[in-house]
Order: structure tokens, then sequence, then C-alpha cells
């Protein structure tokens, strides 16, 4: 190979790349609302996540950004795993859309005509529009230009290298398929663009020096190859996000072996098509291949995504989506209350315990337990959801006397635990205020924060069997406690005290969140006790002491 032909190479690439990414980072810019609008919204069914996938590919002429964007928004819980991956499968097909534009425009369009052009329309769009959706979109459009001016040098290169080769060099065999597998997974994960090796691919096929079936094996290399961009992005992901990735891992090594099985048949069948006089464009019957296989896959998953689903879901299973995980909730007890609603309440205690004892420790020390309270709140989080489902399936059925009532007890002190939940999160904001607040108001909330963590740490407010006068009474301390704290928090205000204003409504602000802390903890747990006195009493005893009980202290 001469110098020529390595430098035509090298630089044909380069050009390609550079137009791929101009092109990309462009339209991402001028469609970005679009793109999160579409992932967020347009993916609660398998055919519309589908869709939003293929559209979405083929609008930004990137699969690794829709995929990457797809794990981003399962990392953040705006997407489900299945929604996720449907949207990957769809980006699979939309990325073979590179492939038609390369084939029927890229190789048959006079590159003077419409390279060139583009590129210097675009750029006076970008000059005079910068910052702008337009601007973006001139930038999308010297892309193209590029693209194309990328994909010309690549084929005049490759029908140069061909010239001077025996036609039957690189013919085919499954070793030599083999190698050409590799090839296109090597030249994706290190470009990071499965467009990359699908160009190189068309482009030998096209300049003659490579056949149908060599092409198809570097194509089906490509498609391999994406899954490395979603493997490097949940490096450091969660659990749901990694299994994404996997399910596209599993999705594109199910379709590379198809592939490669029917790989010598579409050759065959290709062959007799030409004998017979109707006879495709190599890039062309390169693309329409890329396309049938990962229809193929989508058709194939179809039926076995819930099973694909449920497998994943055993996959980098973390420590707290374990604690997440109901202990004591049995779906085949629905059908008899008398024993599904002592199981709710069992897992309603152990939903208590772990908000209270986180509740407990952020209180004690805000700077140091901030990151392990939002792990045990996330865990918390999914385990109420989780209550409350299984609680909603009862209230469907016929219950027993006295049952209904507790339900409802149940279902305002998970109410109430949410309330913890949702309270502390927003302590967390007014965290410092203490720092900024005289020395008397200070003192005063170190110990109201002391008195409220101590109570949360106690066992006994989530426990089967627990005083509630104790409770009531440590509910009228807090608010007594609240109003001292407002008292001098006011007082300090006005004698200047504090260095600013904005200073004394976070303190304010901060006392109240206590408050409210408190208060909910108090409520959760009397409402509990509640159920647990009418579960545990002999029917219709306990029931109305229960609910006056409840009532005298809310």
């Amino acid at each position: 190979m001469s110098i020529e032909s390595v430098t035509g190479l090298v630089g044909g690439l380069g050009l390609f790349l550079v137009g791929m990414w101009l092109m990309t980072e462009g339209l991402k810019v001028a469609a970005g609302p679009s793109l999160k609008t579409l992932l967020e919204r347009w993916t609660n069914t398998r055919l519309r996540g589908l869709a939003s996938g293929f559209a979405l590919t083929a609008l930004v002429q990137s699969s690794s950004a829709v995929t990457v964007a797809a794990i981003g928004f399962v990392n953040a819980g705006v997407l489900t795993l299945r929604q996720a991956v449907w949207v990957i499968f769809g980006s699979n097909v939309g990325t073979t859309m590179t492939g038609w534009i390369v084939a029927t425009i890229g190789f048959n369009v006079n590159i003077e005509f419409l390279a060139l052009p583009m590129i210097g329309a675009g750029m006076i769009v970008r000059l005079t529009a910068p910052g702008t959706a337009r601007g973006a979109l001139g930038e999308a459009v010297t892309g193209f230009g590029l693209f194309f001016l990328g994909v010309a040098v690549l084929k005049d290169t490759f029908g140069g290298i061909a010239a001077g080769l025996p036609v039957d060099a690189l013919a085919g065999g499954f070793f030599q398929d083999f190698l050409f597998v590799l090839a296109g997974f090597s030249i994706t994960a290190l470009a990071q663009s499965s467009s990359a090796s699908i160009v190189v691919a068309l482009s030998a096929v096209s300049g003659g020096l490579i056949g149908i079936e060599t092409g198809a094996a570097m194509v089906i290399g490509a498609n391999l190859g994406t899954t490395v961009t979603g493997l490097l992005a949940v490096l450091n992901a969660t659990s749901n996000a990694k299994r994404v990735a996997a399910g596209h891992l599993i999705f594109n090594l199910a379709t590379g072996v198809i592939a490669l099985l029917i790989l010598p048949g579409f050759v065959a069948v290709f062959a007799w098509i030409s004998a017979n006089g109707f006879e495709l464009e190599p890039a062309a019957t390169l693309a329409l291949f890329h396309t049938l296989f990962n229809v193929f896959g989508v058709i194939l998953f179809w039926g076995l995504t819930d099973r694909l689903i449920a497998r994943l879901e055993t996959f980098f299973v973390s420590e707290e989506e374990n604690e997440a995980r109901p202990r004591h909730l049995d779906r085949t007890l629905r059908n008899m209350p008398s024993l599904a609603v002592p199981s709710l309440l069992l897992e309603l205690q152990r939903l208590g315990a772990i908000v209270t004892e986180a509740g407990a420790n952020y209180l004690r020390n805000p700077a140091a337990q901030a990151v392990y309270v939002r792990r045990r709140f996330a865990v918390a989080s999914r385990l109420a959801e989780t209550i409350r489902e299984y609680a909603a399936t009862m209230s469907e059925a016929r219950l027993p006397a006295g049952l209904p009532d507790s339900l409802a007890h149940s279902l305002r002190a998970l109410q109430h635990y949410n309330g913890v939940v949702h309270e502390l999160q927003s302590l967390m904001v007014y965290a410092a205020a203490e720092g900024r607040m005289p020395d008397g108001a200070r003192h005063a909330m170190v110990q109201f924060r002391g008195d409220v963590a101590a109570f949360l740490a106690n066992p006994q407010i989530h426990a089967e069997h627990t005083d509630v006068e104790w409770l009531a009474a440590a509910g009228n301390q807090f608010e007594g406690q609240y109003q001292e704290m407002k008292q001098i928090v006011l007082s300090a205000a006005s004698r200047g005290d504090f260095v600013h204003l904005a200073y004394l409504d976070d303190a304010m602000r901060e006392a109240d969140l206590i408050r409210r802390v408190a208060h909910h903890a108090v409520r959760g747990a009397l409402r509990l006790q509640a159920a647990q006195d009418i579960v545990a009493a002999p029917a219709g005893q306990a029931q109305e002491e229960a609910a006056e009980e409840v009532k005298s202290n809310e």
C-alpha cells in the first residue's frame, strides 16, 4: 500500500469523523429539548420507546448519543429499565440510517455539487448566529458536507487500492469474516462511532476492495462495537443503568450471532438476485443487510423482553436494592387479608426503622451523614412505593371487619413516614444555618435538633407495642420547644444579633422543618400503633379505641 493510500484513508476517515461530530453536536443543540422530551414522555409503551430510539438516532446520527442519554435518564430515575431497553433497541435500528445515507446519496451525488456548498453555507449560518439554535443547525449542515467529503475520499482511496490487488484478494471465508468482525468492532470502539466502521465497509465494498460477505462481517463488528460506549458510560452509574448497558450488550451479541449465521444465505440470495438481472448496488446491499438483521433482532426480542428484564433485574444488585426489597409482603397472601395486613404492618415497621434511623443520624451530624442519609432515603422511597402498591391491591379486595380501618391507619402511617423523608430532604438545604446564628439561638437549635434525634433513635417509636401516651407527650414537648425556639430567634433578631435578615429566615425555616420531622415521626408511630392494635385485638374490641386514641392526638 502506497503512502498516498495511507494518507487518503487517514484523511478520509478524519474528515468523516469531524463531519459526524459537527453534525451530531449541532443537531443535539438544535433539537436538545426534543431529545429530553421524547425520552421522558414518549417511552411509556414498547412501541413508543422503539420509535423514540429510532427517530432520535436517525435525527442526530449517533446511536452512542441516544444510548448515553437513555442511560443517563435511567441513572437519574427519569426512565425505567423497561423504557430504556426499548429506546436502545430502537436506536440500533436508527443507526442503520447512516448506511442508507451513504449508499444512496454519498456515493451517487457529485461531491463538488453537494458537499462543498453545504460546508460553505453551513459555516456562514454558524458565524452569523453563534450560540443560537440556528447557528447549531448551520454547524450540523457543515458537518453533513464534511461527512460526504470524507465518504468521497474514502471511496476513491479504496478504489485505487482495489485496482492494484487481485479481484479475489479479500473474497471471504469464515476466518477472514471473523477478522473483519474484529476490525469493525475495533474501529467502532476506538472512534466511539459505529458510523466510522460502517462507512469504511461501505467504501471498501463500493470501491471493489472487499466483497459483500466481508463487508457485512465488518458491519456486524460495528454493531457489536457500539456496546463499548454504553459500558464505559456506566462504570460509576447506578445498578439500573448498568442493567441497561447489559441489555444493550445482550441484544447486540444476539443479533450479531444471528447475522453471522444468516450471512452465507444472504450472500447466496444476493448472488441469485444479481444473476437474474436485479442487480443492486453493493453499498445499498450492505445497508439493507445492516437494517434487516437489526429489525430481525427487534422482532426476536419482542416476545423475550419480559424475560430479559426479569433476568437483568438480578444483575448488579446493590446492598441498598436488597434492603429496599420487601421481606414480609407475599403476593400469595393478598387473597387472605387476615394474614396480609399483619405482613403489611411488619413491612411498615421496617420502613419506619429505616426512616427514623437515617433521620437521627442526619440530625446528629448533618455534614458527615448527608451522603449516607440520601442513600437510606432512596431505599425508603423504593420500599414505601412497594408497600403502597401492596396496600392498594388489598384495598380492592373484600376485607373482614376491622381490617379496612387497620389498612387506612397503615396508609396514613406511610404518608407520615414519607413526610419525614420529605422534610429532612428540605432540611438539608439549611444545614449551615446554625453557623450563622447568634450564640443563644445556636445553642437552642442544637438542643432542639439533639432532642428530636434522640427521639428518632429510640426503637420504641416503631415497635410492635408502643406507649401512645409517651408518643403524645413527645409530640407536645417538640411543639413547645419549637415555640420557645421561635421566641429566642425573634428576640435575637430584635436585638440586631443577626448579621443579615436572610439568616433569620433560614433559622426560622430550619426550626420549622425540625418540628415537622418530629410531627410526622410521632403521627406515623401513632397510626402504626393504631393499626397494630386493631389487628391484635379480638374483632371489634380495639377498633373504636384505636381510632379515638389517634383522633385525640392528631
